[in-house]
């Protein structure tokens, strides 16, 4: 199971001030689904607000494997900057 950390504000949005949790994922559309079913309209959400970072490396294709072992931080998106 991939041991997740929501960082605010998602810790206390979706997940009721939960910030650490395991869930069964092989990928990261898997854990959005999974994520979703725990908290309905998170994966609505998770595109336009989420950035995932796995085992310290942002992420940033969904498709992207999980090992059993892997560490998720679900972090605010960063936008902005000059074009």
């Amino acid at each position: 199971m991939a041991r997740i950390t929501a960082l605010s504000p998602f810790d206390l949005e979706f997940f009721g001030g939960t910030g650490e949790f395991a869930v069964a994922a092989g990928t990261l559309f898997a854990l959005v689904r999974a994520l979703d079913e725990r908290a309905p309209g998170f994966a609505a959400q998770a595109e336009p607000r989420v950035t995932f970072a796995v085992d310290g490396v942002v992420v940033n294709d969904w498709s992207h494997a999980l090992a059993t072992q892997s560490e998720v931080l679900i972090l605010p998106r960063v936008g902005g900057g000059q074009g």
